[in-house]
């Protein structure tokens, strides 16, 4: 048994005297500046060296001290010096987003609808204008329309509250009936690219009524755009005297193809699906109206 140790340990140590050249070798091409006086040179000339005066000091303008030139820089810049950043501008902006003559498959008669929007303003603040309405073309006068107006306030990078009132209005013939509203709205750009207008509506007898809309462009090319649009109404209440009962009242879903010949100026065609929900489906059937349509159109976006 002691010579079975021995042998294991001569093997381990012939081991370690057969590596030791091979050490020696790895050590030796270790890099070193040991052996580079140049870096040696080179660090006792940078130790202590002051750095070269400059020759002379920098200009001043004629007749002034260097301390009366820091104090002309921090005084305020002159009434008529120009702006660095134009970022206080005034915007006037004006869309048309549907102005189109309708046909629809009921007993309801031809009609031309407009949906327009507006602001006047700055980046953050603005007064925000929107006006939706339909005429009808049969014998007697028909139609409604509906105006926002509104203070809007940009709060994120893509989002505006605002707030203001709502003048609707509605004829047939020589009945004219009117109302005021409150309005509280959320405007703005959802992820992928999803434009959002939702808005709160709270009457002048009480009522309240909400109108929320989403659509999004899908560019088939540069200039031809398929514009899907959905878009629903919720009254928080009955409203006998508009014919609405409580909950979603009705919905619009649309498809509109656009040609942009500019992107300020586009022709389309559509389509749009418009349907009765709920208790006001109900009320409109016990009065022998229509609860649903399907209307064709065809019309021109632009903006100015």
């Amino acid at each position: 048994m002691l010579t079975f140790h021995k042998q294991i340990a001569f093997a381990l140590l012939a081991g370690l005297v057969l590596s030791m050249p091979l050490f020696a070798q790895q050590q030796s091409d270790t890099l070193t500046t040991a052996d580079r006086p140049m870096h040696t040179e080179s660090e006792r000339q940078h130790v202590g060296e002051k750095q070269p005066e400059p020759e002379s000091q920098p200009p001043l303008p004629e007749g002034m001290t260097l301390d009366e030139v820091f104090d002309y820089a921090e005084t305020p810049p002159p009434s008529d010096y120009p702006d660095t950043v134009p970022d206080d501008k005034l915007y006037l902006f004006t869309m048309f987003e549907q102005f189109e003559y309708r046909t629809t498959s009921s007993t309801m008669p031809d009609h031309l609808g407009w949906e327009a929007q507006g602001w006047f303003g700055r980046d953050f603040g603005k007064f925000w204008w929107k006006n939706e309405a339909e005429v009808m073309f049969a014998e007697a006068s028909e139609g409604e329309s509906e105006t926002d107006l509104l203070y809007s306030r940009l709060f994120t990078p893509f989002w505006n509250l605002q707030a203001g009132v709502q003048y609707a209005n509605e004829w047939i013939t020589d009945e004219y009936e009117d109302r005021w509203s409150g309005v509280l709205a959320l405007q703005g750009l959802a992820p992928y690219k999803f434009e959002m207008d939702n808005s709160l509506y709270l009457s002048e007898n009480g009522n309240i009524t909400l109108a929320m809309e989403t659509e999004y462009d899908l560019r088939i090319t540069q200039r031809l755009v398929a514009q899907p649009l959905a878009a629903m109404a919720v009254a928080f209440q009955d409203i006998p005297e508009r014919g609405l009962g409580a909950g979603i009242t009705d919905v619009n879903l649309d498809l509109r193809l656009r040609y942009e010949i500019k992107r300020e100026f586009a022709p389309y065609i559509g389509i749009r699906s418009h349907f009765l929900v709920g208790e006001t489906k109900d009320i409109a059937a016990s009065a022998g109206e229509d609860t649903g349509q399907t209307l064709f159109f065809s019309g021109l976006r632009f903006a100015f």
